[in-house]
């Protein structure tokens, strides 16, 4: 396809999106839909579709969009490419512009930051005016591709070699001495041999970070597990048995075949199968939230996220951790970690847990915010003393 042909299509999901439709879910029907567009096509498609999402407000998209095309148009103007050399009429490319439309849209100093107005005011609250507005720039932009390496099967070094020896060419992250950052070809990543061995897996570089930061020791709980993550990356550096847990038992189908990969012995409690009075030495909750820490790689929470939400996060956090305290074992360490960079799920929670558990201490608080390297994560760890 060519360039004009690809944002043709991209100004066709957006239509659907804007009639509410998810995007990652849009994209999927468009590629089932149209079978003559190849793998490299998709991904081009599915780039300009995110981008145009993450930078809707100065896109002058939000609140009101006329259209999906005018929100390509201002997409492209706010990345500060030429609309004109890809809206040529030739081909399957869109119509050539109107006079109207070859008028760059005036943004305001707010409209630059691509977020909600009480998003913004959330944000300076918190971190000043100088370093909100630097997360919002950073959340304007695609995330780093990031890969741990298991360190139990290669070394950094290795991984690197083996890499580049295929044209794959990554870079050290100052965050994380297993993290590299992948600078090309990504997509090709899991196609290695490498990957198949279990050399490496994909995981962003705070993620990795908090969970080398994790005291992990004795019998292990993943309470909040998902798809592993951090299950994976305790296994690979401590060596331990972990135990992992989740509500939601079709999110925890990969960990299986991952830590067989990995080499990891990880244990896979379903739902409603762990017992309340079970306890562990290590519980790590990483829960539930907005992710606005991660709205590069889900941009639309950007546009949905509203502060009812956010207390109904807060809620359910509230019950999880308190569920998940249960399981510690006295003297026992509880770390809890959110991709979040709102207060409200942050610094807040960990205030509240110091005030209703007199029995938790805290032994460290890490806070990474996002950055061309890194999302943005938060932890706190707690030691049991009683």
């Amino acid at each position: 396809m060519t360039p004009g042909a690809r944002l043709a299509a991209t100004i066709e999901v957006l239509d659907t999106v804007l009639l509410g439709a998810p995007a990652e879910k849009t994209l999927t029907n468009w590629g089932r839909n149209n079978r003559f567009a190849g793998s490299k096509d998709r991904a081009a498609i599915r780039d300009l579709v995110f981008q145009a999402i993450r930078c809707r407000r100065s896109a002058g998209a939000w609140p009101v969009v006329h259209s999906a095309r005018t929100w390509a148009i201002g997409s492209l103007y706010a990345n500060n490419k030429d609309p004109e050399e890809v809206f040529t009429g030739l081909g399957h490319a869109p119509e050539e512009l109107t006079a109207d439309e070859l008028i760059r849209p005036m943004i305001s100093e707010l409209d630059a930051w691509d977020l909600q107005d009480w998003t913004i005011q959330e944000m300076i609250k918190s971190y000043g005016d100088d370093q909100a507005c630097q997360i919002s720039q950073v959340l304007k932009h695609r995330a780093p591709v990031t890969l741990r390496v298991n360190t139990q099967k290669a070394t950094v070094s290795q991984v690197k070699l083996a890499l580049a020896d295929n044209g794959i060419e990554t870079s050290a992250n100052q965050i994380s001495d297993t993290a590299l950052t992948v600078e090309n070809k990504t997509r090709q990543l899991v196609l290695q041999d490498i990957f198949s061995k279990g050399w490496f897996e994909l995981q962003d570089a705070a993620s990795q970070a908090v969970a080398a930061a994790i005291p992990a020791t004795g019998r292990v709980l993943d309470y909040c597990a998902g798809g592993g993550g951090k299950s994976l990356a305790l296994a690979a550096r401590t060596g331990l048995k972990i135990f992992a847990h989740d509500v939601n038992l079709a999110r925890m189908s990969e960990i299986g075949p991952r830590s067989a990969r990995g080499g990891h012995d990880i244990v896979v409690i379903p739902p409603l199968e762990l017992d309340p009075k079970t306890q562990f030495d290590t519980v790590i909750c990483d829960l539930p939230c907005t992710g606005s820490g991660a709205w590069r790689r889900s941009p639309e929470g950007k546009w949905t996220l509203t502060e009812n939400i956010i207390s109904k996060y807060v809620q359910l956090q509230r019950e999880i951790l308190t569920k998940s305290v249960a399981h510690l074992a006295p003297g026992g360490v509880l770390a809890f970690i959110t991709c979040s960079i709102f207060n409200a799920e942050n610094q807040m929670q960990q205030t509240y847990i110091c005030e209703n558990f007199p029995n938790l201490s805290i032994l460290t608080v890490k806070q990474y915010l996002p950055s061309p390297v890194n999302d943005g994560l938060y932890l706190v760890i707690f030691k049991k003393f009683s």
